[in-house]
């Protein structure tokens, strides 16, 4: 009987060294090591996973939070397992059958439950043998020459660690509560300058170094030719535009500590350093912070919020406003009284004064030396006009058209904000928000001791007996008539040739700054995309924003060529408009490659997907979407959603949410397009087309109809009706369609069947509503949340409605349902 055991215990011996061996057979260097064809699965992420040769840093699945996992890098043995990359940020996959695999053409891939690819490396990668994880917390996959082909500090999320170099390329965003990116990024500006940035779709600025000073205040060199940055063992933080090579230093500089350079959600970019002890008193300790008062920076309170210190930062909403989701100060403060109506804003509004407070930023214009009378009546007769800064004393008047950034300190220029208000509004008795712990002593310079320059009397050296001298002017007078022409003649070279030199560099500069910036955003050419699209032959479809076509790029890729119609805007503010919606980064958000601005055209090149639209194949026997398919769509076009919403800022509503406007790549993984084009296209003039402007009919919210302020909630009862069709596999509008009667009516109706029907404990019903191609496979769990949540998106009151922030979790907690 021994003899058929011994095999066995061998061959289980070689399967349980098989992972650590490369494929030529050789032991790669010490620590743990991920060989070719080995996989880490999720189920396994409290034992599986690797971790750096000195234990310092770990690699593997990490929960988010329940049933959602990424594949991240961590530092073992802290507070919190502290993350400092993730592959799959903003996605997460579950918590069965997802695995993370280096496949043998020496990709490592990360898949979720159903295989979906959710991350991989990219680029050509030859001779793979292994992945490790290296002491500085760097994830590498190496050839069997044991070079480094790929590595995670190509790619950092939201920190940078010790000896790892930040390029010209590279950027860090922000985590937000979501665990998704955030609005805040630190990289290097056009200028060449390592800055902070708050990016969102309606505002795009930087706020460290102080944009009140010029860079050399900020002890900043500016266009540099290099791009280079790191954090050094020793504590030390340094990139290239720093002035005389100065770098900024930790507060515990020196050797042998544990430290982490970190782009915080709340915008603030910081130092940590891990205290040394037993693990259960080691801590993160803050050595360095880049902003070291909170209210400077961006978007902090959101929008219309005060940022002030009370003594620790807080926000707060100026009177007639109110937080707009209680908890969430990134989406700020909405006015709570009526608001004023266009062409009567002189009778209708008045103006409250809120001393030492600014809003940052969106200035219409600047006026200077004016009377506080003369700045009042130029926003009074600007219905955009949100309100003004005053600065007394210099009387320059900055009215504004978003009150955005809101701060209040004592500041050595007295800073005056006066918000509009209608008169109805009762403004006595209002809090104001104060900081009420700083100096309000307003500073001056003291001259006194500054020397008084003598100035002396030049003598007197021509004599009054010029007689031989006399020539001797004749000939001064020819050479400094030379000498003037020459200097003229250098000038006008100069004016010519030395100037458009020098802006051509500064042009060039400003151009490489942008093409980091915006990485694969760039401008075509009509011509270019002419020949991509074989002159515009291949249509793809008519949509509310334009005609669409397929072109083929000159580097092979393909794509969709939309042009626009119904564009009022000039070329400069149709490209700002464009740079800003191609800052939305999202993974269920189609990207925009590129934009053509030439004369009357004006495209967009947009990602092309081989599915094409969820309409395409949810109403079509082409592809028959299976019930795990329709579910993973839903989910993602909800976080899609939900990032323009809770992430952007309340103004980014996609306005037409559709099937149609729901494209599908090759794994069926949704993404959202035609979102922000209503910032583009014209909206008004008499001949406007509702159905365009609006939505199209049967996804329209009531509020299109009778006229109410539009916002995010609209896009709410769009996806209700999009979760009908999904779960249906029915446009709904074969269900409610009656010519008698209005549309809203008749869904109203069928709303209110459903949801007498949800409230019973039949389920026959539900089984006849979903699809009949799925031949009843489908979980009924999830399908009846799916009709639940349709059914509350569908509210006609759209206080009612929910958020897209509570739809995800909603989603979320019922996913891992079984059948």
């Amino acid at each position: 009987m021994a003899t058929p055991f011994l095999p066995t215990l061998l061959l289980s011996l070689l399967v349980l060294l098989l992972p650590a061996v490369g494929v030529g057979g050789t032991a790669p260097p010490g620590g743990d090591v991920l060989a070719l064809k080995s996989s880490l699965a999720v189920e396994d992420h409290e034992t599986s996973f690797l971790r750096s040769p000195d234990g310092t840093f770990s690699c593997g699945f990490h929960s988010i939070y329940s049933g959602a996992f990424t594949f991240s890098i961590w530092y073992s043995d802290t507070p919190g397992e502290t993350v400092v990359w993730s592959a799959n940020r903003g996605r997460p996959v579950r918590s069965r059958r997802s695995a993370v695999t280096l496949h043998k053409d020496g990709n490592m891939v990360l898949t979720d439950h159903d295989g979906t690819t959710v991350w991989q490396t990219e680029g050509d990668l030859p001779n793979v043998e292994y992945a490790q994880l290296l002491d500085t917390g760097n994830l590498v996959l190496k050839n069997t020459s044991g070079n480094i082909v790929w590595q995670s500090f190509d790619s950092p999320t939201d920190t940078f660690l010790p000896t790892q170099r930040i390029p010209a390329t590279a950027k860090l965003v922000s985590t937000s509560r979501l665990h998704v990116p955030g609005h805040y990024t630190f990289r290097f500006s056009d200028q060449s300058m390592l800055s902070l940035f708050y990016d969102d779709t309606n505002v795009s600025d930087i706020y460290w170094p102080d944009p009140d000073y010029q860079y050399y205040e900020n002890n900043r060199n500016l266009y540099n030719s290099t791009r280079m940055g790191s954090l050094d063992d020793f504590g030390e933080f340094f990139a290239s535009d720093f002035a005389w090579h100065r770098p900024l230093v930790a507060s515990d500089r020196g050797y042998g500590i544990k430290r982490r350079l970190t782009l915080d959600s709340d915008g603030n970019l910081r130092i940590y350093s891990l205290s040394n002890g037993s693990d259960s008193n080691r801590r993160w300790t803050v050595s360095w912070v880049a902003v070291s008062q909170p209210c400077m920076i961006h978007g902090l309170c959101g929008p219309y919020g005060i940022c002030h210190y009370s003594p620790a930062p807080t926000c707060s909403c100026p009177p007639g406003y109110a937080m707009r989701n209680p908890g969430n100060w990134t989406q700020g403060c909405e006015l709570t009284v009526d608001t004023i109506g266009c062409g009567d804003s002189e009778r209708n509004a008045t103006f409250l004064q809120l001393p030492n407070t600014d809003f940052w930023g969106s200035d219409q214009q600047r006026i200077n030396k004016v009377s506080l009378e003369r700045c009042m009546d130029v926003c009074l007769s600007d219905c955009t006009c949100k309100g003004f800064q005053y600065q007394q004393g210099n009387g320059t008047c900055y009215p504004k058209n978003l009150l955005f950034n809101g701060r209040s300190f004592p500041t050595p220029t007295v800073r005056t904000m006066y918000i509009k208000l209608p008169t109805s509004f009762n403004v006595s008795n209002t809090s104001i928000p104060q900081s009420n712990v700083l100096n309000t002593e307003i500073h001056c310079l003291e001259c006194d001791h500054v020397s008084k320059t003598i100035i002396e009397p030049v003598p007197d050296m021509v004599r009054e007996d010029g007689g031989d001298d006399s020539k001797w002017l004749y000939l001064y007078g020819f050479i400094a008539a030379f000498f003037v022409i020459e200097v003229f003649f250098f000038a006008f070279a100069w004016f010519f040739v030395l100037r458009r030199e020098f802006r051509s560099s500064q042009l060039w500069a400003a151009e490489e700054g942008y093409k980091v910036m915006t990485s694969h955003f760039r401008m075509y050419s009509y011509r270019e995309l002419a020949k991509a699209t074989e002159k515009f032959k291949h249509e793809l479809g008519w949509g509310g924003s334009g005609i669409a076509y397929k072109g083929t790029l000159d580097d092979e890729r393909e794509v969709v060529i939309k042009r626009l119609e119904n564009v009022t805007r000039n070329r400069a503010e149709f490209q700002d408009e464009l740079h800003v919606i191609a800052r939305i980064n999202h993974m269920n958000l189609a990207r925009i490659w590129g934009v053509c601005s030439e004369r009357s055209h004006r495209m967009l090149v947009l990602e092309y997907f081989e599915n094409g639209s969820l309409a395409n194949i949810l109403f079509s026997n082409k592809i028959l979407l299976q019930w795990g398919q329709r579910f993973n769509i839903a989910l993602g076009v909800a976080k899609g959603l939900a990032y323009l919403h809770h992430e952007c800022l309340e103004w980014v509503i996609h306005c037409n949410l559709k099937p149609e406007n729901i494209l599908l790549d090759q794994d069926l993984e949704p993404k959202i397009t035609d979102f922000g084009f209503t910032k583009l296209l014209s909206r008004t003039g008499p001949n406007q087309n509702v159905s365009r402007a609006r939505g199209t009919l049967g996804y329209m919210a009531p509020e299109w109809v009778t006229g109410l302020p539009i916002t995010a909630k609209v896009d709410v009862y769009s996806y209700g009706i999009v979760l009908l069709e999904l779960v249906s596999g029915t446009r709904i509008l074969d269900f409610v369609v009656d010519l008698e009667e209005d549309v809203h009516v008749v869904l109203k109706k069928f709303i209110k069947m459903l949801s007498y029907r949800l409230e019973g404990d039949e389920l026959l019903w539900l089984t006849e509503f979903v699809d009949v191609r799925l031949d009843g496979n489908f979980n009924y769990l999830q399908a009846k949340e799916l009709i639940r949540i349709a059914v509350s998106c569908l509210e006609e009151d759209r206080k009612n409605r929910p958020t897209m922030e509570s739809i995800v979790e909603s989603l979320l907690s019922v996913e891992e349902a079984s059948v």
